[in-house]
């Protein structure tokens, strides 16, 4: 039996839902939506840090960390941005967009051209 979302008669496949979250995806990454919040990004260990116009909904769909991170009130101040730190923030952007538009060969091209690159993303995914 296929795996996926029954709507009336009809079983509509995971793999579907994905491709159309990717698809409007490319159109949304980094951008201030109605449902948008910002998301301050820190690089562990100093103060540097960028922000990125996210939709909790979307990526909640798409990760498990995104789920845990929108689902328990993070907010930090009264502006409603939420702020996590990471490894890299030269990797986050790349995790970004993989997971707004599905394409990973961005992704895996620049972890093949640089080492740290590579284990900071494999970091991120772990955090």
């Amino acid at each position: 039996m296929e795996e996926g979302i029954q709507i009336k008669d009809k079983m509509i496949s995971y793999d579907y839902f994905i491709q159309n979250l990717h698809r409007v995806g490319g159109k949304i990454i980094n951008k201030k939506t109605k449902d948008a919040i910002l998301l301050r990004v820190y690089e562990i260990g100093n103060d540097n840090f960028q922000e990125f116009w996210v939709h909790p909904m979307y990526l909640s769909l798409q990760s498990f960390q995104f789920f845990k991170l929108f689902h328990k009130g993070n907010c930090n101040n009264e502006n409603g941005i939420i702020e996590i730190e990471v490894p890299s923030l030269e990797t986050f952007p790349l995790i970004l967009y993989w997971l707004y538009t599905g394409n990973q060969d961005k992704v895996l091209e620049i972890g093949k051209l640089d080492e740290t690159l590579c284990n900071g993303i494999m970091i991120i995914f772990y955090i």
